[in-house]
């Protein structure tokens, strides 16, 4: 079957068709066969339509022959997850084909094992997108099996120094249980805005000895690639919705809503 991936959560959006044979619970093959970067910063309303079409016809297919649809759902840009959400729904009712709610940060810490910036079980892979205010929005994850992970810092908002100390927590949780990390590796627009503060945080927390790393530019980002193989493996799992199902995951309210719920209890 072909899966249509998107990614709006990011300043850049992205699209991406996949080639999938799911049998028995399992992906017995999966191919990116198509992909599609934006170029211009936050333009999702104006591109995302041509990017899914551009992709389609590059391989000679129509939106007629999609099977599945896998949506990077949040956390990022709200205005973006609302874009990439809104068009799954629509194109999911009007194909009468299911969606899959991919997390963000999730589809980032996996590109990093995709692209072989970590091969290894001691380094913590860190996705942190700016939420604004001092906040990020941030996970911690551990290379697993075959092209996997597993969440080891739940995903969440956090103050910068509170996720610090959330890693700190977790080198020593897993040094406890033989597991030792000895680098973590940060990804995501958050490194952009906070990278210094994190240097200075290391220190305080009692880091010292862990090295930190940051994403080169090039893989960085949010990138619908790892957004289609998470969709693949939800669609084996069974784990997928139609499209009134599909919901965002802001996992904090708008800065509008919440100057207006300030304002309603002043």
């Amino acid at each position: 079957m072909y899966l249509l991936a998107i990614e709006t959560t990011g300043a850049f959006a992205s699209v991406a068709l996949a080639k999938t044979e799911i049998e028995n619970g399992e992906v017995k093959s999966f191919e990116i066969i198509g992909h599609i970067d934006g170029h211009d910063r936050f333009s999702h309303l104006q591109n995302l339509t041509p990017q899914i079409q551009q992709v389609l016809s590059e391989n000679a297919l129509s939106i007629g022959d999609v099977s599945m649809i896998a949506t990077s759902v949040g956390p990022g840009s709200f205005t973006g997850i609302r874009i990439g959400v809104s068009t799954t729904r629509a194109l999911s009712q009007a194909l009468g084909v299911p969606c899959a709610a991919v997390p963000s940060l999730e589809a980032m810490a996996l590109r990093q094992i995709v692209l072989r910036t970590v091969s290894d079980h001691g380094t913590l892979i860190c996705p942190i997108i700016d939420a604004r205010r001092n906040q990020i929005y941030g996970g911690g994850f551990r290379a697993g099996e075959e092209e996997r992970i597993e969440e080891t810092i739940k995903a969440g908002p956090y103050m910068v120094d509170e996720f610090i100390e959330k890693i700190r927590s977790a080198v020593a949780e897993a040094a406890d249980n033989g597991a030792a990390f000895d680098r973590a590796l940060f990804m995501g627009d958050g490194i952009d805005k906070y990278r210094e503060q994190i240097e200075e945080l290391k220190a305080s927390c009692g880091l010292e000895d862990m090295t930190f790393a940051y994403a080169e530019e090039e893989c960085r980002y949010q990138d619908a690639d790892t957004v289609a193989m998470i969709g693949a493996e939800l669609a084996a799992a069974g784990k997928v919705c139609g499209f009134e199902e599909l919901k965002p995951e802001y996992m904090r309210m708008a800065e509008a809503e919440r100057k207006l719920k300030e304002k309603q209890k002043g």
